[in-house]
């Protein structure tokens, strides 16, 4: 090889040493911050990212770039940051909506993979080469909803109404819930009496009148408030029951006397009413009446209110027997109760004096009359039997007639 060859190869050895060394050196990278502001996040706050990072590469003969992505437990893309080609020193920040990203919450949480995704390809080289190169693995959490219940009874009379006030806020940062909407519902015995939709208002709160005519029914009833399928609430269900009781009935006594003695007739007089907003009598409702000594029933009737809700109750002593021992009786007056009066029973007592003397007296005096009527028939009877007889038996004489 002559002189000349060899200077040629020596160059051609040394411009590809250069280039070799050239190409080697021109691509490099150094990741050195890849943070979020938290760990643990709820779906209305914003996530908070912050990266900086070194790239070197050639541009005519490379193509390099770090960019930003987010995915799901199920690995799927939900967002991802522009793509930064710029050579050199890179300090970025992202501010990401959570609420708008297509989140699951499956299970009331979400797991997100926040990965700074790194790519190079050679453009007269092999195939590209791309990698994640740091990961940051955060939560994010639906907030939990808690109810308050302000003026509400958890009791209440057939007729009553009852305004009250649901106030709804997060017991996370205790912040209310505006403009949030809830599904409503009375149900009693399995039965939906009463549902709507409401919607808070600037203060977290829902008022509602409820009623005990319109919308419930005797007994139990469950008053329910629904959230579901909210962006940043988890579902939640408040459940309250309200007992609904039949209109208690009241009795004034105003004429009644607990002591006979000479006055063989029970005198009673009742007033009867109840209360629906204002005082109502108990009109034409029957009453039964039981007069029992010793758990032995004496008498049994039955009387009616009028439509004042007055009823006066007469019973004469004569019209049933008593034991001799028997001095203090009680009367039951009871009324069975309707649909949505209740049942109402008042004991009253009463003392015979001198009853049995009075009876004997009366029964003496009785039988007297009774004897002294049969004599007093018998005896006339028998005188007109007599006198009749002896007007047969014996004539006068100017009466007969002789015949020869």
């Amino acid at each position: 090889m002559n002189k000349k060859n060899k200077t040629v190869l020596f160059l051609y050895l040394v411009l590809s040493i250069v280039l070799i060394t050239k190409s080697a050196k021109s691509f490099s990278y150094d990741v050195f911050v890849f943070t979020s502001d938290k760990e643990i996040y709820y779906s209305n706050e914003n996530i908070n990212i912050s990266a900086s990072w070194e790239l070197i590469y050639d541009p005519g003969h490379e193509t390099s770039y770090f960019q930003v992505q987010i995915f799901d437990n199920f690995d799927n893309l939900l967002w991802n940051s522009s793509e930064h080609h710029e050579i050199g020193y890179s300090e970025k920040n992202w501010t990401i909506y959570i609420e708008f990203l297509n989140i699951s919450f499956s299970n009331y949480t979400n797991t997100l993979f926040i990965k700074l995704y790194h790519f190079y390809k050679e453009e007269n080289g092999g195939g590209p080469v791309d990698a994640f190169r740091e990961i940051i693995i955060v939560n994010v959490l639906k907030r939990n909803v808690m109810c308050q219940l302000i003026d509400f009874k958890s009791v209440l009379k057939y007729g009553d109404c009852n305004f009250f006030t649901a106030i709804f806020y997060s017991t996370d940062n205790n912040s209310y819930l505006v403009n949030e909407t809830f599904h409503f519902e009375i149900i009693s015995n399995k039965k939906i009496l009463y549902q709507n939709n409401f919607t808070t208002n600037e203060s977290g709160e829902i008022s509602f009148n409820i009623s005990t005519i319109s919308h419930l029914n005797l007994g139990e009833n469950n008053i329910i408030f629904n959230i579901r399928n909210n962006v940043i609430y988890n579902n939640a269900t408040f459940s309250y029951e309200i007992f609904v009781e039949k209109l208690a009935i009241f009795v004034e006594i105003l004429r009644f006397n607990n002591n006979l003695e000479n006055d063989y007739l029970i005198t009673i007089k009742l007033y009867i009413y109840f209360f629906n907003q204002s005082i109502k009598p108990l009109k034409n409702q029957f009453l039964k009446t039981i007069i029992y000594n010793d758990l032995t029933l004496e008498y049994e009737d039955e009387f009616k209110t009028n439509q004042s809700g007055f009823v006066d109750i007469e019973i004469s002593l004569n019209n049933f027997r008593f034991k001799e021992n028997e001095k203090m009786f009680y009367i039951d007056i009871v009324f069975n109760g309707t649909k949505y009066l209740e049942n109402k029973t008042i004991t009253l007592n009463f003392k015979v004096k001198n009853f049995l003397s009075q009876g004997v007296f009366n029964l003496f005096f009785t039988s007297n009359i009774f004897l002294f009527s049969v004599l007093i028939i018998l005896f006339t009877s028998i005188c007109m039997k007599v006198n009749s007889r002896k007007r047969t038996k014996f004539k006068l004489i100017r009466d007969l007639t002789f015949k020869f």
